[in-house]
C-alpha cells in the first residue's frame, strides 16, 4: 500500500501504520484505557474496572489474524514508538442499503487527543475503504459520548439510531454517515 500517512517514520511525527499481531497487547491497553476514562459514568463502574488487556489482546490478535479473509483493516497511531490510539473498520456489518463502509473502533488515549492523530487515523481509514471500492461510511457513537461532536466536525450526518447492550445494559447509540468519502480522504 503506497499511503503516504502509512510511511512516516520520524520520531516526532506521528506514523499511522497497520497494526500487526505483536500489537495487540499495546492496542488492548489504548481500547481499555480509553473506555474507563471516555466511558466513566456512562457504562456501569464494575464493567470498566472488569476489563482486563490480556483478554482485550486475545481478542485483538484472533481479529488481526483474520482480518484479511473479511475485508476488515485494523491501523494504530503511534509517537515516539508508542502505540497511543488505533482504527478498526472495514465493510458496514448489518447490511446497511446506504452505507457500506464502517469504522467499527476509534480510540486514541486522552493525553494524545486533539492533536490530530483522530483525523490521521480517520483519513487513513477512508482511503483503504475507498481502495476496496467503498465510497459510503457509517460510524457508531454512543449518544452520551462527549466525544461525538469531532464527527460532526468532519461534516458526519446523524444518520441512524439503535440501542447497544454492554455491560449488561442497553445504551443509546447514533450513527454518523459520510455519502462521499472525499472530503475525509486528505485528512
Amino acid at each position: 500500500m503506497n499511503d503516504p500517512d502509512l510511511s512516516q517514520r520520524s520520531s516526532s511525527t506521528p506514523v499511522i501504520r497497520e497494526a500487526t499481531v505483536e500489537d495487540a497487547l499495546p492496542i488492548a491497553r489504548v481500547w481499555v484505557d480509553t473506555w474507563r476514562s471516555v466511558y466513566a459514568g456512562i457504562m456501569p463502574a464494575e464493567y470498566l474496572a472488569g476489563l482486563a488487556y490480556d483478554e482485550r489482546a486475545q481478542r485483538i490478535r484472533e481479529i488481526l489474524e483474520t482480518n484479511a479473509d473479511f475485508g476488515r483493516f485494523f491501523l494504530v497511531a503511534e509517537r515516539n514508538g508508542e502505540i497511543v490510539g488505533f482504527a478498526f473498520g472495514g465493510p458496514e456489518r448489518t447490511g446497511d442499503e446506504v452505507y457500506k463502509g464502517e469504522i467499527y473502533a476509534i480510540y486514541i488515549l486522552p493525553a494524545y487527543q486533539r492533536q490530530g492523530l483522530g483525523r490521521k487515523l480517520i483519513g487513513a481509514s477512508v482511503r483503504r475503504l475507498r481502495q476496496a471500492g467503498v465510497e459510503t461510511l457509517l460510524i457508531w457513537v454512543l449518544s452520551a459520548n462527549p466525544y461525538r461532536r469531532f464527527y460532526e466536525v468532519l461534516g458526519g450526518q446523524r444518520v441512524r439510531e439503535r440501542e447497544v447492550e454492554i455491560g449488561g445494559i442497553s445504551l443509546p447509540a447514533v450513527g454518523y454517515g459520510w455519502s462521499d468519502l472525499q472530503t475525509l480522504v486528505d485528512l
